[in-house]
């Protein structure tokens, strides 16, 4: 039987109506175990990152829920926000909660879920001063930021700073009893006034406040407490005993690359697959390590107390890689690049200087069959040409897996079936290296090292060598519209430098590090970087050969660096208006 195959105790049971209505904070609320997580939206498509370690602690699920109020009127709502301490004033989820879900889903996991047949909810807790509405409007003046607020993920510095709102015995009462009379709504009173609390129309719970964190491999059955709507059974979880055992990295990719999307869809989940599987691999690794524990240090000197409780010792133990040897299998640790950069300087020696340096970006905006492809994973369909920036912004947002799924596809077909075809449109690859990084914006791209079989090598093959190579495979010039209108509409929209430079081009006080734009040439030309004449004064008189080639080098380097100095100032120098005198011309920016 595969590892991966459904028998293997993998198989899932379908999600009822009555929880896979429910929203994020909905089902938080009948999570036993929240799984706290700085998650913030980047800029431009508002993509989502994680910020720090995700936290798993016990909630109090039972008392939360009983605590809030039912609103006689089915379709009332209530604007909640969750925190993780109710004197914070910043918070993790900020949503519109419709109690009867709530409830309804609760009922559901206390017949199915084995972790919930204890769970008891008190139906009459009812909330009897919302039955009029013009009462209402009397009682409770809704504040008008508050209201008109969308559900959001708190940002980055609302979560970080959690700020401590007043406590004086005046403005907590009049914060916990805005004229409502709460005691109607809390069983018991005492213990819903530590866990809920509400103002102008707003509640704020914090079923977590006052628990300890609980470790995420000593607590049985903690992934379907913690995401109690994809597991609405309690079984078949991570840390199920199975016929053959799989490892948290083959688990997590069966739940994320499967057809069924409960999981690839769910943000909160998908960093905590991520948090679950580095902490697995530093452990696994960590113990590794311990076993093979060397005794002594790289000098040959003995590993002791004394030694790891002085500061200077520790750098040492740090600089010679032995205490973060452990974390190589860690992707994105110092150690872990630092045996990648040694890979790829064993390349270079093997393989000489690399050929080409190439950077791809995704352009998932630009591509129809990735939009198209997750809206036909949730059952609709779409037109890409229909649809604004916005709108593709939140389909890419509902499935990340299956973007960077296509994203990895896409880099394996430009490989195998583009760069290293037999058409060879670079020349014929000898080998090849890229990392792969992510943008602000949260979208990946790469940045590769080819090596070409007989490329010129610059600096040892002759410069008209390296002009004819050069002129074979790159071209700044944009295609022909008619002959080609595809490729020119591309290279117009992605290949093209914008004359609205964006922060990236600024970075260092400059108008563009990328020396945009640039002055047009009619060939090829090589520029050589200007000697330093103290480095050739200490040469020996036996080099005079190639001093006279440094010296010739220098001389055409300084020419050409004139001739560029003199028509740059030509194309940034505006024209002079009539009657416009010399004193009175604006400097070119």
């Amino acid at each position: 039987m595969p590892s991966m195959a459904v028998a293997n105790k993998l198989e899932l049971a379908p999600i009822p109506p009555e929880l896979a209505d429910l929203n994020v904070l909905e089902r938080q609320l009948i999570a036993k175990i929240l799984p706290f997580a700085k998650i913030v939206a980047l800029p431009k498509g508002q993509q989502r990152a994680v910020r720090g370690a995700v936290v798993c602690v016990p909630s109090e699920v039972e008392t939360t829920v009983n605590c809030l109020p039912r609103p006689n009127p089915e379709a009332q709502l209530l604007q909640v926000k969750l925190k993780r301490h109710i004197r914070y004033k910043g918070h993790q989820h900020f949503y519109t909660v419709n109690m009867k879900n709530v409830l309804a889903g609760l009922a559901t996991l206390k017949e199915a879920h084995s972790e919930y047949h204890e769970i008891n909810i008190d139906e009459s807790a009812t909330f009897e001063s919302l039955h009029d509405d013009r009462e209402e409007e009397d009682q409770v003046q809704v504040s008008h930021s508050e209201a008109a607020a969308q559900p959001q993920q708190s940002n980055a510095s609302e979560g970080e700073k959690e700020d401590v709102a007043p406590t004086s015995a005046a403005g907590e009462q009049e914060q916990l009893r805005p004229g409502l009379a709460l005691d109607t709504c809390m069983q018991p009173p005492d213990m819903a006034q530590e866990i809920l609390s509400y103002g102008s129309g707003i509640f704020s719970i914090a079923p977590a406040q006052g628990n300890r964190p609980v470790g995420i491999f000593t607590i049985p059955k903690l992934e379907s407490m913690a995401f109690p709507v994809q597991f609405q059974t309690g079984q078949n979880t991570l840390d199920e005993i199975r016929a053959i055992k799989l490892s948290p990295s083959i688990y997590f990719n069966v739940r994320l690359f499967s057809a069924d999307f409960r999981f690839a869809g769910d943000q909160s989940y998908l960093f905590f697959a991520q948090f679950v599987t580095e902490t697995h691999l530093a452990n696994s690794s960590m113990s590794i390590q311990m076993r093979k524990g060397k005794t002594k240090s790289k000098d040959g000197r003995r590993i002791s107390n004394r030694m790891l409780q002085d500061k200077n010792e520790v750098e040492k133990l740090i600089q010679n890689q032995d205490v973060t040897r452990f974390m190589q299998p860690l992707r994105g640790t110092p150690a872990y690049w630092n045996k990648t950069l040694k890979d790829l300087h064993a390349m270079a020696r093997q393989l000489g200087k690399p050929t080409f340096f190439l950077t791809f970006s995704a352009a998932e905006m630009r591509w129809p069959e990735v939009i198209e492809g997750i809206k036909a994973q949730q059952g609709e369909g779409v037109h890409f040409s229909e649809l604004d920036w916005n709108a593709k912004c939140d389909i890419l947002r509902s499935n990340p897996v299956t973007v960077m799924q296509m994203f990895e596809k896409r880099v394996d077909a430009l490989m195998t079936s583009l760069t290293m075809s037999p058409a060879q449109p670079i020349g014929e690859v000898k080998d090849y290296f890229y990392r792969v990084e992510f943008q602000a914006r949260g979208s990946p791209h790469i940045h590769m090292l080819v090596w070409i079989k007989d490329a010129p090598v610059l600096g040892e093959c002759m410069d008209e060598d390296v002009y004819r190579f050069v002129d074979r495979y790159i071209s700044c010039e944009k295609p022909d519209p008619d002959t080609d209108p595809e490729l020119h509409k591309i290279v117009s929209e992605v290949q093209v430098h914008s004359r609205n430079h964006s922060k990236s081009c600024k970075k260092g006080n400059v108008e563009c590090r990328f020396g945009f734009p640039k002055l047009p040439m009619d060939k090829t030309i090589l520029t050589y970087d200007t000697p330093n004449p103290d480095e050739e004064d200490d040469k020996d008189d036996d080099n005079d050969g190639g001093k006279d080639d440094h010296e010739e080098q220098s001389r055409r380097g300084n020419e050409a660096k004139s001739a560029v100095k003199k028509k740059a100032a030509l194309v940034k120098k505006p024209e002079r208006g009539p009657g416009q005198t010399e004193a009175t011309e604006e400097p070119a920016v």
